[in-house]
């Protein structure tokens, strides 16, 4: 399968993957806070809003360009709202970095490996995604099975997110905190929800591609 129609769609291709990286940065970057303390969290949550920062800034080059004239009519809207889900997914890293540094919100000892691998399925989530969407132009058969990935991981870190706001509410903690400790582990999940909505996009791509 290929997309590809002229030098104008490489170079939107070429900016589609570094938009890629840029938020890969981004959700790897904030997966540090779990482990660091509250004191440590500054100068990590501003490396983390501005990769969001620069990861908007490319996907906006890269919706210029198709304005102008990459790609079809047809498959323009469909890769301009894939980058735009892919974006999302660094708009939520950057929330979840945010949730942690404003609230100094501190995570108890005994919690701190329950949402790092929560964590570590977002980010396998997000890499299938990544995956799925550097092959999309050239191996149909990759694509899918890294799109059936996604779906793999996205719904194991469920079942982790479930486990996790179920041992939340087992500590004996003020509810505010425990409010505050479910809604940090929603917000994770929701990384792994925004790529696999993205993942979406890319299965409506090879349907369309493939009809």
């Amino acid at each position: 399968m290929s997309l590809l129609f002229g030098r104008k769609e490489n170079e939107v291709i070429d900016l589609f993957h570094k938009h890629l990286r840029k938020v890969k940065m981004a959700v790897d970057t904030t997966s540090t806070l779990i482990q660091i303390s509250v004191g440590e969290r500054e100068k990590v949550v501003k490396k983390v809003r501005e990769l969001e920062t620069e990861a908007d800034s490319i996907r906006r080059d890269a919706e210029t360009m198709m304005y102008s004239g990459a790609f079809l009519a047809q498959s323009r809207g469909d890769m301009l709202g894939l980058i735009e889900a892919v974006d999302r997914v660094a708009n939520k890293a950057e929330f979840v970095s945010d949730l942690l540094y404003l609230q100094s919100l501190v995570i108890p000892e005994v919690l701190k490996e329950k949402y790092k691998k929560e964590f570590d399925f977002s980010i396998k989530t997000y890499d299938a995604l990544q995956k799925a969407a550097e092959t999309l132009f050239d191996d149909t058969e990759k694509v899918k099975e890294y799109v059936l990935k996604v779906e793999k991981w996205e719904n194991t870190g469920d079942g982790v997110e479930r486990d996790l706001v179920q041992s939340v509410f087992q500590l004996d903690i003020d509810l505010a905190w425990k409010t505050q400790l479910r809604e940090l582990a929603f917000q994770i999940g929701d990384i792994a929800d925004r790529s696999e909505d993205a993942s979406d996009r890319i299965e409506i791509i090879l349907l369309k591609t493939n009809a």
